[in-house]
Parts: structure tokens; sequence; C-alpha cells
């Protein structure tokens, strides 16, 4: 008995395709064509895809011919973030001026700083853009003080409580501590 082939003459075409192409730079690549919003228009690369295009960029640059690509190349990954980063990322983009490693920092401020400083000066803003830090300080003469004989230690302390926020500045404010 003779086995036949009954699949059509078009499905082996199409297979002789799929095992041809290999896939290219586009195939890995975004575009802000692909990225759309609502209406239709065509939403501009953000930074993350940037950064990922360059990765495919490095990929194809480096690749042997004739051998297979990863399906999940490192250079098309991401750098891991912690959630709270990840967090106060997301409520930045909505306009949402809160942050849950200011509260963290609340509860151990008293630990974290001279029991001078905590008395008289508690954290009041995070700003996530500039990567700064504003203390509220009680009066005038305690934020001097504080900003001379303190600040260096209360940046320290700051900076050892969360190293992954990269603080670049604390700043100090005249207000009343609640």
């Amino acid at each position: 008995m003779k086995q036949t082939d009954k699949r059509p003459a078009d499905e082996d075409a199409d297979e002789e395709l799929l095992q041809d192409t290999e896939p290219d730079q586009t195939s890995y690549s975004i575009t802000p064509e692909m990225r759309r919003d609502g209406s239709g228009h065509a939403i501009p690369l953000t930074p993350r895809d940037v950064a990922r295009n360059q990765g495919v960029e490095k990929l194809f640059s480096a690749r042997i011919p004739g051998l297979p690509i990863d399906a999940d190349p490192s250079e098309t990954r991401t750098e891991p973030q912690t959630m709270s980063n990840c967090v106060e990322e997301l409520l930045r983009r909505l306009g949402i001026q809160q942050s849950p490693w200011l509260d963290q920092l609340l509860e151990k401020w008293t630990t974290l700083v001279p029991p001078e400083v905590s008395q008289f000066a508690t954290p009041g803003k995070w700003d996530s853009e500039r990567r700064i830090l504003y203390l509220y300080v009680q009066s005038a003469t305690k934020l001097f003080e504080i900003r001379r004989k303190y600040l260096r230690v209360i940046e320290t302390a700051v900076r050892a409580f969360a190293p992954d926020k990269q603080i670049r500045q604390v700043r100090l404010m005249q207000s009343v501590v609640q």
C-alpha cells in the first residue's frame, strides 16, 4: 500500500517559507507603529523601548549566520527593578505625589538619625525625578543648626537606608513637624 500526502500544494509552499526565513533585526525591534493609542495614533518610543532597540542592534551585530537566535536573548532583557521603584514610577506617571518608600522612612526615622535631629525634623517629600529628599524642620534656628552639624550624618543615614533610590541631595525646609 502506498501512502499519499493529502495536504494541498499551497500548504507546502507556506511551510517552505517558514523554514527558509530567518528572523532579522526588525523582528525584535519596537517601532512607533507598533505602539498606538486608543485613537490609532503612533506613540513615541519610551526610553525603555530605545534601550531594547539598542540591545537588538547589539544582538544582530554579533550574530553568527546559521546559528539560531535565543528566544529570550540577554541583549533585549531589561535590568530588574525593585517593586517599590515600579510603584513609584507608576504613581509619578499618574501624577500622584506619594511614595511608599517615604512612609517606610518615616517609620524608621527616629532610629536612623540622632535624637537632636528626629525631634525637630521629619521627612516631608520625595522628588523622584530630581532624586531629592526634602526634610521639614520646625524653626529657622533649628534648620540652621541641623544644616551646620547634622546634614552629612542625615545624608549618609538616608542613603544607607535606601541605596536603590540613589538620593542626590537632602534639602531642609522650614515647616511645622506633625
